[in-house]
């Protein structure tokens, strides 16, 4: 039995990375089949589709790769199609932007309702593992396993900090609403004292992160969150279900648009990547269950400087639900 990594050439940074976790496992490299490296491709001569098929009808276990690249890509459906066909046992792993609430998704051949898991999951990696062990002959070696599976999850962090920071920022069609806004950030930076990043001054660092646009759309939402709640601890690990369940009411009740619940997970990963938060508490198995914003920023988040402050209300703003005005109907009365 082999295991088949269906995935977009796009996101082969993530599969050579679940390649060397499954190898420090103990899986075999003929046990593998990832078309995005050479040694565990497609042999030399072989027709692509031809060779693909037969792999696939061979019954490997299957490791779904899900991303909206995976979704953009006719192989990777033909290829999830021609699996999902012949049963195969599978797994499904999201990058950790995959919107699990796509219509792609949801639609898909794939069931929605199956468990998936993110990719930086520690704890369902190593569910994960349990689940291929049952199919594949695993190390046995226990402090092997949670050493491969730490390097993996550090890993997963470096690729996610090297796309975010590559990425290049869209900028919003403006409306005069915005303009409006957008004319007083300008006018309030351009008063300021020039930005400045100081080395190990992680309070600097935060502010200057915000006024040079570095954070993104949801994680300036979890700052608007926290300051608008006044919480600077937050649930993570097991506890996670509750804080999303808590921020999509305060979403609902805000009317704000639910990005920042939907990728929560995402959210604090950066934010921990980025330095600014650290673990307050600890499950008994010594897993992460409440995060918490160190105190250099925590002190001082509610008197943030006004241009800051300015640039998260700029976002609050620009996400907010909007609700066509309501007309009342004339009942061709006078009065």
């Amino acid at each position: 039995m082999k295991i088949f990594i269906s995935h977009s050439s796009r996101n082969k940074d993530y599969g050579n990375l679940l390649v060397e976790l499954l190898r420090n496992l103990g899986i075999k490299e003929d046990e593998i089949i990832f078309t995005s490296n050479v040694a565990y491709g497609i042999p030399v001569g072989q027709n692509i589709f031809h060779w693909l098929k037969s792999q696939i009808e061979e019954k490997p276990f299957v490791i779904y790769l899900l991303s909206e690249q995976y979704y953009e890509s006719i192989a990777c459906l033909n290829e999830m199609g021609a699996a999902w066909i012949i049963e195969n046992d599978h797994a499904a792993i999201f990058t950790p932007d995959f919107d699990l609430s796509s219509k792609e998704f949801q639609s898909g051949a794939l069931d929605p309702r199956e468990i998936g898991f993110y990719i930086y999951d520690e704890e369902r990696v190593l569910s994960f593992i349990q689940l291929l062990s049952d199919s594949f002959k695993l190390s046995n070696n226990t402090v092997l396993i949670s050493q491969s599976v730490k390097k993996f999850i550090t890993e997963i962090g470096k690729v996610i900090s090297g796309l975010k920071l590559n990425q290049q920022h869209s900028r919003v069609p403006i409306t005069p609403k915005r303009e409006k806004i957008e004319t007083v950030v300008a006018e309030t930076i351009s008063k300021a004292e020039p930005v400045q990043i100081e080395k190990g001054n992680l309070y600097s660092k935060f502010l200057g992160l915000i006024r040079v646009n570095k954070l993104k759309v949801d994680e300036l939402l979890l700052l608007h969150y926290i300051i608008d709640t006044s919480k600077v601890k937050l649930m993570t690990g097991w506890q996670e279900e509750q804080e999303v369940s808590n921020i999509t009411e305060w979403e609902k009740i805000n009317d704000i648009k639910d990005i920042l619940s939907k990728n929560y997970p995402g959210v604090l990963n950066r934010f921990e990547l980025r330095g600014f938060t650290e673990v307050s508490a600890v499950t008994s198995h010594g897993n992460p269950k409440e995060i918490t914003i160190k105190n250099e920023i925590a002190s001082k988040i509610l008197d943030l400087p006004n241009d800051v402050t300015l640039k998260i209300e700029t976002i609050v703003k620009d996400n907010f639900y909007e609700h066509p005005d309501e007309v009342e109907e004339d009942d061709g009365l006078p009065f």
